[in-house]
């Protein structure tokens, strides 16, 4: 069986959220590297032209981009000039699978009939925000996630099948072929860290991206004066990808370090009394809050960044759902004098979080939508093992 994977981020350089799913991804399908399911990986993003180069890895089989024009023109239009040139390295026709990893980036390629398209809907129903809802910004912003929503369905009758990242994306689209596949931690610990008496709160995630700088910025104004003013020793570790200016801005109010990324999250995390997820707008989930739970430490978070875990881990009480900026404020002075939730509420959440969110869960379900697509034409999966059903 040969597979193309499409994907704006690699699979094998795998530090961010994004790469670390594209990773778990390539391995279901590939079944990890053995000879059962060939995975080419076409790295496809946006650009200033379109190109369709050579790549220094040589297990990607090539980098491109389409043009990005300006408002989103045409953004989910295929480009003729993109699809010649990956016909040209690989016949999109000789693939008995394309999957796509995020759906506008394999919308720029206009597909054979008769190959089965399989989407992962990450970020499926992306809410833009950063103002409230009743000021002009807000309306912007309410009015402009309606019409990319609404683009974005439009294009769902192009493909077979898709991943969403929660039961919470899937029921809004009830008439597709689809599977929910969550985010997990990529290396999941394999037990819960020991309680500290730590006075320090961790934020991890890329703070480049606009939700989580927003997230950040919104409780530095509105949590971090208060929480200093009862806890004057809590300390604020912001650990994350981000612009040395912006680190360097957010390193001058008191107790906030911003250190950037970091290879070694168990300490980071082993630092901390708990962490926070202060996002209030976006898509997917957070795969921040489930980190934090596997390595034992509760999380504070907003409605928007717990939505996703109303059925289970908020269940646990060591995902802490905080409304506003009063509750947030709370919730985290109370965590900082009390050492936090009770042990009991942390390793049931490890335990909840190893059973429902973990790469063998995560590999399982690839499995089995793509069976299921695939039929018994080429491939079946059973208990995670790709065999063949074709003489």
């Amino acid at each position: 069986m040969r597979i193309l994977l499409v994907t704006p981020a690699s699979p094998f350089t795998p530090r961010s959220g994004a790469e670390q799913r594209t990773a778990l991804l390539r391995d279901a399908l590939a079944e990890k590297g053995e000879v059962k399911g060939e995975v080419d990986v076409l790295l496809l993003e946006p650009g200033d032209e379109t190109r369709v180069a050579s790549s220094p890895d040589p297990r990607i089989l090539a980098q491109a981009c389409w043009r990005n024009l300006p408002l989103g023109i045409a953004k989910y239009r295929p480009d003729e000039t993109l699809t010649r040139q990956v016909n040209e390295i690989a016949p999109l026709v000789d693939y008995d699978l394309i999957v796509g990893r995020y759906l506008n980036p394999i919308c720029k390629l206009r597909l054979p009939r008769g190959v089965k398209t399989l989407v992962d809907l990450d970020d499926w129903g992306y809410r833009y925000g950063g103002d409230a809802w009743w000021t002009p910004k807000g309306a912007v912003a309410r009015a402009k996630s309606a019409y990319a929503r609404a683009l974005a369905r439009a294009q769902l009758r192009r493909f077979d099948a898709f991943f969403f990242t929660s039961q919470r994306d899937r029921v809004k689209e009830p008439g597709v072929e689809g599977k929910v596949l969550p985010n997990v931690p990529f290396a999941p610990p394999a037990a819960p860290l020991p309680p500290t008496d730590s006075k320090n709160i961790l934020f991890v995630g890329a703070l480049w991206y606009g939700p989580n700088r927003h997230g950040i910025a919104w409780f530095l104004k509105h949590c971090w004066p208060r929480i200093r003013a009862h806890v004057p020793e809590a300390t604020l570790t912001l650990v994350g990808a981000a612009p040395e200016k912006l680190r360097a801005d957010w390193e001058q109010l008191p107790g906030v370090k911003a250190p950037g990324f970091v290879e070694d999250l168990s300490a980071a995390y082993r630092n901390a009394a708990f962490t926070i997820a202060p996002i209030h707008y976006g898509g997917g989930t957070n795969i921040k809050i489930l980190e934090s739970l596997a390595y034992g430490r509760a999380c504070v978070a907003t409605p928007h960044a717990s939505e996703a875990f109303a059925q289970d881990l908020v269940k646990t009480g060591a995902l802490l759902v905080a409304p506003d900026d009063g509750a947030f404020s709370d919730a985290c002075i109370q965590g900082l004098r009390t050492a936090g939730v009770g042990r009991q509420a942390l390793q049931d959440a490890h335990e909840m979080t190893a059973r429902l969110y973990s790469p063998e869960a995560f590999r399982a379900t690839v499995h089995r939508l793509t069976g299921r697509l695939l039929g018994g034409s080429s491939f079946s999966f059973s208990n995670s093992t790709v065999q063949e059903s074709r003489p």
